[in-house]
């Protein structure tokens, strides 16, 4: 029985953790449905747009005039999104983190020391 619930476990960890690869939308979606009335009635995800403006097949086949149209409007949204400059404040803060960890760690292991 034992047995079994964690079997019954792992497989809804993988589930759950597996179906948001199967629920994105594929480049293909994305250009149905700007090709069914003319605007993106989905949301999107900025690595789903990428991949949709990274894909050949669509590039080859797809209706140039829906290309030209469809591609200046990810373009627009993927360069709508500014992203924080990295000034390297994140890894000091963290290393100010660790030191402060590590120097309580030894000073704690210091005043808990019998003394003989």
């Amino acid at each position: 029985m034992k047995k079994m619930v964690f079997f019954l476990l792992a497989v809804v960890c993988l589930v759950l953790a597996l179906s948001s690869v199967a629920l994105a939308a594929t480049p293909q979606e994305i250009y149905n449905d700007y090709a069914s009335d003319g605007s993106l009635d989905g949301t999107y995800t900025d690595a789903e747009l990428q991949a949709y403006l990274d894909d050949a097949w669509l590039d080859q086949y797809g209706d140039p005039a829906i290309l030209t149209a469809l591609d200046a409007i990810v373009n627009g949204i993927l360069s709508g999104h500014e992203e924080f400059p990295f000034t390297g404040a994140e890894v000091a803060l963290m290393g100010l983190a660790v030191l402060a960890l590590v120097g309580g760690g030894m000073g704690l292991r210091r005043l808990t020391r019998s003394r003989a």
